[in-house]
């Protein structure tokens, strides 16, 4: 490190153009960056009901319904109808849209004392005008299940327009071309849009405006603090610069690489901002307590190694969050934002220091240390406070600590989970006021489909999906079925055989024959009548709990049906909520398991013992129990974005452990050869020293300790806890209950690291067996 160390200072001009280079070269590439709201498209791809779900949408006109609500004092009049007749046109000629379902074009099989007619409900080239024609339209289409509170409300003051997406079309775009066709056509009309796809397109908006709105805050509060810290423009213009320079390279390779920001990586910007400038932080720190050039290349190499692995066991907290998650974009987060920690790290450990080695220093810096020695500043006096309370009251510390930590405990049975994409969005937010709407007026937004394989025409498999609809819409929560079963128990109603399925496969084949050609048909069946969709309507607030027991009894149903007779599939959205559930649970453990581990062998080889490693991960697993019991307590869920919490925990707050026990050390070994005691002797074990002077040395070097790096660590506590707490003016709910989390772990990080922490090796740091390095040489600072 010490060869690195003065390579990087002598050859701070080269080190400096080549990163400003690569800087440019990446931020080229800024402008193509693109965002990707659209929750759907992150879902693995090789997930057998994902899969299902991509094909029912490819092969049966998709499966993402943008609904909108049109609101009335009565639906049936003259003006309302012409309305949802021109609203229904113009929408279906929208690229993008497969199919839109309303009043004016929806499928009726209409009988008489002459028979029956296949058409539609309304006769859109002669629309009713009197009152009577109007209330008979009205009477009849309330009468008839398959559009009562299906596309209009029971007291016909509301009603719905389906507009089916195609799979894969631009469903942002889409929408946003069909809210300004509403908008044109029925500016007076009160109009509600729900479902996934106006959620993707209000999700953009969101992203967009967060991105606007978090960066400048966050930067904001940033400045403020380091400006408190270090009281002077270099110690906030050169962490901002690491982290702005990092910031660019990062969503440089991004969009080379072709990828997009979802609701989860636009935080990397806000992650970055507030978690990057902490090792430009502990830079400057040492780089300030070395009085002359030359000793810039030994204050490198010392400060050098701790920051390295403070790193290294972010960069694994967030590499964690590719094993276990079920969602690719918290995988791809977890990469991006490693690497943002990456580059914002070598920027520290070569751009600054280069930057720092061009800075001449001025004759009278001696006198400006003593002077600022003699003047603390606000991170001074806090850090003094500490140190008296930490030698002065260890013990009530550490019990203090513990009895926090048990009440915590308590709190972490009553986590809960939560999937629920609804309650992403505001209370006061129109889409979920919509989604509302739906839920209480139509059934809701979301679906939940079933593939049949077999012969569809066949009378058995037919009623076997009749029994099945009538099993789901026993179901809390589902609504609305839809399936080729309806249109034939209609349609031989009309023949005068009951509203029943007919009883022979060549009465199926003639009533099958008159609706050929209708459009409605190629989303229910395929071409070959092999295989068939049922379709029904689920709320799209369905919680996690409920999903399960949905899913698993629909499962239960269909396993007692004969597989040779007809086979049945299920997917939707409760199915994907389901796994979204499992896959939180799952992500959570794996990712906290495995981060741990790395951080646990990264302490062991920092502190050459078990007992310092089992030492340096107390601060961490405190700080987890805490952030624990706290979301059980203030009833914060584990979501999308709080799953990722405690990795980040642990990526982040162990950085303060490294850097504590790093400087303790080194200041452990400045203190024994004062006393004259060997520096390769382990604490508790220094050759001739008793009890007490061991107690003595360890208490000067954790007085030392805090009083310089502890001082670094208190401004990246309040710097990285202010930073994330801006996100709660995120629009986003998920990413507001993230900052709140994050907040709360700085603070208790910082506690571990700089008063627990210290509190422990006061009352057994003889005992530890924790080596002294020897950071200083002859007892002193070097340069």
């Amino acid at each position: 490190m010490k060869k690195l160390a003065k390579q990087i200072i002598e050859k701070n001009r080269l080190v400096i153009a080549l990163t400003i280079l690569i800087t440019l070269f990446l931020g080229f590439f800024l402008g193509n960056l693109r965002i990707n709201p659209d929750i759907l498209s992150y879902f693995p791809k090789n997930d057998p009901d994902v899969q299902l779900l991509n094909y029912l949408g490819e092969e049966y006109g998709g499966n993402s319904l943008a609904m909108i609500v049109l609101e009335a004092g009565d639906v049936f009049t003259t003006e309302i109808i012409g309305l949802i007749h021109e609203l229904t046109t113009r929408l279906q000629l929208e690229p993008g849209v497969a199919y839109v379902t309303s009043l004016t074009n929806t499928l009726d099989i209409k009988t008489d004392e002459y028979g029956f007619e296949i058409g539609r409900l309304v006769d859109t080239a002669n629309l009713p005008r009197d009152p009577e024609a109007l209330a008979a339209l009205k009477e009849y289409t309330l009468s008839k299940e398959m559009f009562r509170n299906n596309l209009v409300t029971e007291d016909a003051t509301a009603t719905l327009i389906i507009c089916r997406l195609e799979t894969n079309s631009d469903q942002v775009a889409t929408c946003r071309r069909l809210k300004e066709i509403v908008k044109e056509t029925a500016p007076a009309t009160k109009i509600y849009y729900g479902g996934i796809p106006f959620m993707i397109l209000d999700l953009h908006h969101m992203i967009t405006g967060d991105l606007k709105v978090l960066i400048p805050m966050v930067s904001a509060v940033i400045i403020l603090f380091l400006y408190l810290g270090f009281r002077k423009w270099d110690g906030v213009f050169l962490p901002l610069l690491s982290v702005a320079m990092s910031l660019v390279w990062t969503l440089g390779i991004m969009s080379l690489l072709k990828f997009q920001l979802s609701i989860i990586s636009n935080i990397i910007p806000v992650v970055l901002i507030a978690v990057g400038n902490a090792y430009t932080i502990h830079v400057l720190s040492r780089f300030n307590e070395t009085r002359n050039h030359d000793g810039l290349a030994t204050a490198l190499s010392e400060i050098g190694v701790p920051v390295a692995l403070a790193g290294v066991t972010t960069i694994a907290g967030f590499l964690s969050f590719i094993f276990g998650s079920y969602l690719v974009m918290i995988q791809e987060f977890g990469i991006f934002a490693a690497l943002g920690v990456l580059f914002a790290l070598f920027i520290s450990l070569t751009f600054i220091p280069a930057l720092l080695a061009r800075k001449k220093k001025a004759p009278d810096r001696k006198g400006k240390v003593e002077k600022r020695t003699k003047s603390p500043g606000l991170t001074g006096r806090i850090t003094r406070g500490i140190e008296q309370l930490v030698t002065q009251r260890p013990k009530t510390i550490v019990w203090v600590g513990i009895f926090l930590a048990v009440i915590a405990l308590t709190g972490i049975p009553r986590i809960s989970r939560r999937v629920n994409l609804v309650e992403y969005f505001q209370p006061q937010a129109p889409i979920r006021q919509a989604e509302t709407i739906l839920e209480e007026k139509f059934g809701g937004s979301g679906i939940i489909q079933i593939l049949a394989e077999g012969d569809i025409q066949d009378p058995a498999v037919l009623r076997e999906m009749e029994k099945l609809e009538e099993f789901l819409l026993a179901q809390e929560g589902i609504h609305n079925s839809q399936s080729v079963v309806n249109l034939l128990k209609e349609l031989n109603h009309a023949m005068g055989e009951g509203k029943t399925l007919p009883d022979t496969k060549e009465k199926v084949m003639n009533l099958w024959f008159l609706l050929e050609g209708e459009e409605v048909m190629t989303h229910l069946v395929n071409a070959g009548r092999t295989k068939a969709v049922i379709q029904a309507r689920t709320v799209a607030s369905l919680e996690g709990s409920r999903a399960h027991k949905l899913v698993k009894a629909i499962n239960e149903y269909t396993a007692g049906i004969n597989p040779e007779l007809v086979k049945f599939s299920q997917t939707g959205m409760p199915v994907i909520y389901r796994n979204l559930d499992l896959s939180i649970l799952k992500s959570q453990f794996q990712s906290l398991i495995s981060a741990v581990l790395l951080v646990f062998i990264i302490m062991l080889f920092l502190l050459g013992s078990l007992a310092g490693g089992l030492l340096g991960l107390v601060p961490i697993l405190f700080t987890l129990v805490l952030i624990f019991g706290f979301m059980g307590y203030a009833k914060i869920p584990l979501d999308i974005a709080t799953v990722l919490v405690a990795s980040v925990t642990i990526g982040i707050g162990i950085d303060y452990s490294i850097h504590f026990l790093s400087r303790y050390r080194q200041e452990l070994a400045q203190a024994a050869a004062a006393a004259g005691t060997p520096t390769s002797a382990p604490t508790g074990a220094l050759t001739g020293t008793p009890t007490g002077a061991e107690s003595r040395l360890v208490e000067a070097a954790v007085r030392a300790t805090l009083n310089t790096t502890g001082g670094a660590i208190l401004i990246n506590v309040f710097t990285v806890a202010f930073g994330f707490l801006a996100l709660i003016f995120s629009q986003l709910v998920p990413i507001q209950r993230f900052g709140v989390l994050i907040f709360v772990t700085m603070l208790g990080a910082g506690f571990g690291a700089i008063v627990l922490l210290p509190a422990i090796l006061l009352m057994s740091g003889a005992r530890l067996n924790l080596r002294p390095v020897a950071g200083r040489v002859n007892g002193r600072r070097e340069g």
